[in-house]
């Protein structure tokens, strides 16, 4: 993993965060809130289908100022953007595994939703893959439009900001 500008926001992709649902209401806005734009900059959205992806990247764009990129389907393309430095992982649990994957391949740091997968396993095969390829990861409950969520994606952005490659 390289280094990461700590002057500039964390370029942040989102998977699962269509312009509708759980993610939109709660997740989105709770990185895309004014107090951490310095931290955070929503670049990329992915999506399962165009539409969504490209309804959900018109959406987000008018909330952050500038065009935000949509993909669809497989995460590779999200993750394999060199634009995007971080992703966020919001999906259900049952495509948490098939989703994160491609991100650790990627080398890129990730937050997934909890339960990590849909059973120990699931947690354990992207652990070890995560500690294969030096990729830290955050996993984390729903609520995160409280303070303490805020808190913890900031450490979280400041500890990548200091990380050797």
């Amino acid at each position: 993993m390289s280094l990461i500008d700590q002057s500039k926001p964390l370029k942040l992709g989102m998977v699962g965060l269509s312009a509708t649902g759980w993610a939109a209401t709660v997740l989105g806005p709770t990185v895309t809130q004014p107090s951490m734009r310095e931290h955070f900059d929503l670049v990329a959205v992915s999506t399962s289908n165009e539409t969504s992806a490209k309804a959900s990247a018109e959406k987000q764009a008018k909330v952050v100022g500038h065009p935000v990129k949509a993909y669809y389907g497989d995460t590779s393309r999200i993750s394999g953007d060199s634009d995007v430095d971080y992703v966020a992982v919001a999906v259900k649990a049952i495509y948490h595994k098939a989703s994160v994957m491609p991100v650790i391949e990627a080398k890129k740091s990730f937050f997934v939703e909890w339960p990590a997968g849909t059973g120990l396993q699931d947690s354990v095969d992207m652990a070890e893959a995560a500690g294969k390829y030096g990729v830290r990861s955050i996993v984390g409950l729903q609520g995160r439009q409280s303070k303490v969520f805020t808190k913890v994606c900031y450490d979280f952005h400041i500890s990548l900001t200091h990380t050797n490659p």
